[in-house]
């Protein structure tokens, strides 16, 4: 799995020198006395990993930031450095990277983003796709998963470090359920994606009244159709529509053989009415050409009538004339003899024009007797039509009344159906007011964590416990019921008091986060935790307190090779103060209050009052 830790921590702007906190790969303490900003270091981690103070709550780093404008951490992969940078009071943080696997550009704090710098830390984390866990015992709830649903396990600011609920779920509102789920993520890709929701009651007990609103509607729509059709029944005086539809069906078939039939004969009768009327057509085509013929022989007799009654008022006469060639006289005789000619050809035409009459009256009476014949045919089809339109009446009165038998057969047939949807209603009614609401189902997601799983982290917790010198470390378990650790059978805050919770937290929250690394599930590569000491302060447990925290700060140090832890004190807390060794993996930064020696807190530039 992919691992990152914190290398630098940096606050800047408004005129100020860079404050900077640079941390290194083991165990880095940051030490001092009361008011010097260690608590602040924390708190801008946590700004930079996504939290955004509510608007009705004082936040160190919004409302009292000393003129301070930019935070600025930077992470190293095992790929390259991740650079983070947000402005105080913005909600956008903008990532660059010389990790190829991390994609620049500004992201929003809130997770439901398009572009959510949640996705940023899953994916330095190894989770690149979307996953759901359960949010709810009861029912199917789920909700996203994000960083800052874990970063409790990694992460223990000041407020929740001696709290005396479990410090393996997460504080405040976020939920056990919840916050199981997530772990339970971690530690073995368990989530909450197929997982099919159930039903709110009040949304199942709404849609019962609804369906049961339905049900009745359609009862009393199918009783008012029964009622509606039983009087049509009732009125119809219909007795066996069945024989009388049988027997309708048989005059409906003889009167359309003999529709048929009739439409047949007026189709012949069409046929010879056409035929008729072609011959008709052809007799007036040749009566018109006689007619054309006629006055052209008419013509013929006025125009030769006319030649001949014009020679014949001509008498011959001999006279001189000179030949137009050759210039000597000729004789130019009238001829008459082509008047004789003419009289004949006269005679031929007139021969002609009273064999055309007789022609004429031949085809006019043939014109006669066609539309004799048409006249005829056309009385006869009109009657054999008259006869189909009054079969057509005669059978759509059949056809009338056969459609009342079949309407009554259908409204019969309908009404059975209604009776048996009406016996249906009523059952899924009966049913329906009388079924019992169904509670959703309830899942204890602490059933799904395996003892295996478990009794690993109860080793790998009772081996720290060892380490630090921490009594009853040989009966530590892990109580399902509350999902904290009990120490001889008893709550961690009644086997060593209250004072003790500090550290017990920061134990159980450093044994889980390594577990995860040794089961190589998702974790990051660092631990934080502030002032897990500062509770073991009071009389009864001096002399205790004292040798618990030497055991717990010596645990540290032997294990600071295996990962970066981040230890937030108060100096007057610690039994004593590491020194600074890069052989042994240790890192101490000091703050000292005071201007004159070393440095004074973790902003430049910002001191107490009484200190000016």
């Amino acid at each position: 799995m992919n691992r990152f830790y914190i290398e630098k921590l940096m606050v800047s702007g408004g005129g100020h020198h860079a404050s900077v906190i640079d941390f290194k790969p083991g165990l880095n303490f940051i030490l001092g006395p009361s008011n010097t900003g260690k608590s602040l270091v924390m708190d801008c981690l946590d700004y930079m990993f996504g939290f955004t103070p509510k608007k009705n709550k004082p936040s160190k780093i919004v409302d009292n930031n000393h003129g301070y404008e930019l935070i600025t951490l930077q992470l190293a992969t095992s790929n390259g450095t991740v650079i983070l940078e947000r402005k105080i009071g913005d909600t956008k943080i903008t990532v660059s990277s010389s990790d190829p696997t991390v994609e620049h550009g500004m992201y929003s704090v809130n997770h439901t983003a398009k572009k959510s710098i949640n996705t940023i830390f899953l994916h330095l984390l190894g989770i690149d796709e979307p996953h759901s866990v359960r949010s709810a015992e009861t029912g199917a709830k789920t909700q996203t998963l994000t960083w800052r649903s874990m970063l409790h396990l990694f992460f223990l600011k000041q407020a929740d470090v001696a709290r005396e609920s479990s410090s393996l779920l997460a504080p405040g509102s976020m939920g056990p359920t919840a916050s199981a789920a997530v772990l339970l993520f971690l530690l073995t890709g368990q989530d909450a994606n197929n997982l099919v929701c159930d039903e709110d009651p009040r949304i199942s007990e709404a849609k019962k009244k609804a369906l049961i609103g339905y049900i009745q509607n359609k009862l009393q729509e199918t009783s008012n159709r029964g009622d509606e059709i039983k009087q049509i029944l009732i009125s119809s005086n219909i007795v066996n529509p069945q024989a009388t539809i049988e027997q309708v069906r048989k005059e409906i078939a003889e009167l359309q053989k003999e529709i048929n039939s009739a439409t047949q004969e007026s189709q012949q009768l069409m046929s010879e009415i056409y035929k008729w009327n072609g011959k008709l057509s052809e007799a007036k085509t040749v009566a018109y050409n006689f007619s054309v013929l006629h006055k052209q022989y008419q013509s013929d007799i006025r125009r030769i009538g006319f030649i001949v009654d014009g020679a014949a008022a001509i008498q011959p006469v001999k006279k001189k004339v000179r030949c137009p060639i050759c210039g000597e006289e000729t004789v130019r005789v009238h001829d008459a003899s082509f008047i004789s000619a003419s009289t004949a050809e006269l005679k031929k035409i007139q021969k002609h024009m009273a064999e055309l009459s007789l022609a004429q009256h031949d085809i006019n009476i043939q014109q006669e007797k066609i539309r004799g014949n048409i006249q005829e045919l056309e009385q006869k089809k009109n009657t054999v039509d008259l006869h189909i339109s009054e079969l057509r009446k005669k059978l759509s009165s059949f056809e009338d009344k056969l459609e009342q038998q079949l309407k009554f057969i259908r409204l019969k047939s309908e009404l059975d159906v209604i009776q048996q949807n009406e016996i249906q209603y009523k059952s899924e009614l009966f049913q329906k007011e009388t079924e019992e609401t169904i509670e959703p189902s309830k899942h204890n997601i602490f059933e799904d964590y395996s003892y295996h799983l478990i009794h690993g982290f109860e080793k790998k917790l009772r081996s720290i416990l060892l380490d630090t010198k921490i009594g009853g470390a040989d009966s530590v378990r892990v109580n399902m019921e509350n999902f904290d650790i009990e120490i001889n059978g008893l709550k961690k805050s009644v086997s060593m008091g209250g004072g003790f919770c500090g550290i017990l937290n920061t134990l159980t929250t450093l044994a889980m986060s390594g577990y995860l690394i040794d089961l190589d599930r998702y974790a990051p590569g660092f631990y934080a935790v502030d002032s897990s000491l500062t509770q073991l302060s009071e009389a009864e447990y001096k002399e205790q307190s004292s040798t618990i925290k030497q055991n717990f700060i010596e645990y540290l140090i032997s294990h600071a090779k295996e990962r970066q832890v981040i230890i937030v004190e108060q100096s007057k807390r610690m039994p004593f103060i590491p020194e600074d060794s890069d052989e042994k993996s240790v890192h101490v930064i000091r703050f000292s209050r005071n201007k004159n020696e070393g440095r004074y807190g973790f902003l430049n530039e910002v001191y107490n009052p009484e200190d000016q």
